[in-house]
């Protein structure tokens, strides 16, 4: 998976785009002037995530699957831990919970959907947020305000 930002990203945005990047064990890089055909063409065929923004802040989590189309586009907010975050493990986390969203963010990001959490890293999944666990402690939470899953061709 890759994962970058809008073309203009705020020090929040690049911040939640590294932190996105170290949990998946995923690279990252800032998008700058690039069009979306060349980003798409860095994603090397992998799931792309597109972080953009909303007054400054991170504000929208897009996936687009290996063909370009946008798979999931989701409003958020972040609400950041006091637990500093720095990978220790070369473990995949799995997506846990139920529903749509969970199911479609396992299937978009090929990770593993499990019913309780097995392993040290973990996106626990509801309808309105999406929490980011590392041996049960959270490191931060992503609200989800609204989303859109949409099948075939994207909008």
């Amino acid at each position: 998976m890759l994962i970058t930002s809008s073309r203009k990203p705020s020090a929040s945005t690049r911040t939640l785009c590294k932190l996105l990047a170290s949990f998946f064990g995923s690279d990252y890089f800032n998008r700058g002037k690039m069009s979306m055909s060349e980003v798409l063409d860095n994603s090397h065929g992998s799931p792309l995530l597109i972080i953009g923004e909303y007054h400054g802040n991170p504000g929208n989590v897009s996936i687009y699957d290996p063909e370009g189309f946008c798979a999931l586009s989701a409003h958020i907010t972040l609400i950041p831990s006091s637990s500093p975050y720095t990978r220790s493990r070369d473990s995949i986390p799995v997506v846990v919970g139920e529903g749509s969203l969970a199911s479609a963010l396992s299937g978009m990001l090929l990770l593993e959907n499990a019913e309780v959490s097995s392993g040290s890293l973990a996106v626990v999944v509801s309808e309105d947020k999406m929490d980011f666990i590392e041996s049960d402690i959270i490191l931060f939470t992503l609200k989800i305000r609204s989303y859109r899953i949409y099948e075939g061709d994207s909008p």
